[in-house]
């Protein structure tokens, strides 16, 4: 692979396409001037004559334009500006245009033949391969390719890094948080005490007895079957039908209270009708 300079190189060729590029500037200049008669060509010539003779004014201002186009391109190209070889082309090419117009009209073609040569000159100078590549963008060195290759895998690295530390603080806060949970959630379960009379069938010595047995809450009481609250009723010397206690206590640790009530409408004493 080859590679252009870093600094651009002014070829011969450019600096004879910058040259004939002031020339083309100062010949359209004075067209201009001939178009509106202001300069006379040859001694007796009524200057340059458009194709349409009422739009001498327009060919004028437009003479004019071109002219200090070509004149800012020629200094493009001195200073190897790149947009001075896209000027070169397209300017030389509208030139040509409005040249081979007035020949259309009355003017001669030995009028405009030096500026029909400097416009084709400097258009086949621009497009020459070796004026091309003097004004394409300098690819990087191999050096600086590699530096750059080498400064994206650190970056790529860098981030792969950062998204590590990054999963891994939350991982660890993820576990924090989560063991945190768990221990308030121990110790705040044997703390929680619920209003168990509530449960139809269950009085206050009733009540005293589950609890002494441990079981404060709806929850517990809903995971328990009737024969174990048989056994804690009858160690405490009290008596029941616990049958539909879990039941009932399964609505009330939901907080299902509207159907709680309507369930236990259905019962006498705590036991079903």
């Amino acid at each position: 692979m080859s590679y252009a300079p870093a600094k651009r190189e002014r070829t011969f060729a450019i600096t004879l396409l910058a040259i004939l590029a002031g020339i083309a500037g100062i010949l359209s200049l004075l067209d201009a001037m001939r178009y509106m008669g202001w300069l006379p060509f040859k001694l007796g010539d009524t200057g340059m004559q458009f194709v349409v003779p009422q739009a001498q004014w327009f060919a004028a201002i437009m003479a004019a334009i071109v002219g200090v186009i070509w004149l800012v391109v020629a200094w493009w190209l001195w200073t190897l500006n790149p947009s001075g070889w896209l000027f070169v082309v397209v300017i030389a090419v509208i030139n040509l245009i409005f040249l081979f117009l007035a020949i259309l009209g009355k003017t001669s073609f030995s009028d405009v033949l030096l500026q029909i040569l400097v416009n084709a000159a400097a258009l086949i100078l621009a497009l020459l391969p070796s004026t091309k590549q003097a004004f394409l963008p300098p690819l990087p060195s191999p050096e600086q390719v590699k530096a750059a290759q080498a400064k994206a895998q650190a970056s790529v690295a860098a981030t792969k890094a950062d998204v590590a530390a990054k999963a891994s603080a939350a991982t660890a806060s993820a576990a924090t948080a989560g063991a945190a949970t768990a221990a308030a959630s121990t110790v705040a379960a044997p703390i929680a005490k619920e209003d168990l009379t509530k449960i139809e069938g269950v009085g206050p010595k009733t009540a005293e007895a589950l609890k002494a047995a441990g079981i404060t809450n709806y929850a517990q009481l809903s995971a328990m079957t009737p024969d174990q609250i048989r056994a804690i009723l009858s160690k405490a010397g009290l008596s029941g039908d616990p049958t539909t206690w879990p039941k009932q206590a399964q609505m009330a640790a939901a907080g299902q209270w509207d159907a709680l009530k309507a369930y236990q409408d259905t019962l006498e004493g705590g036991k079903p009708v």
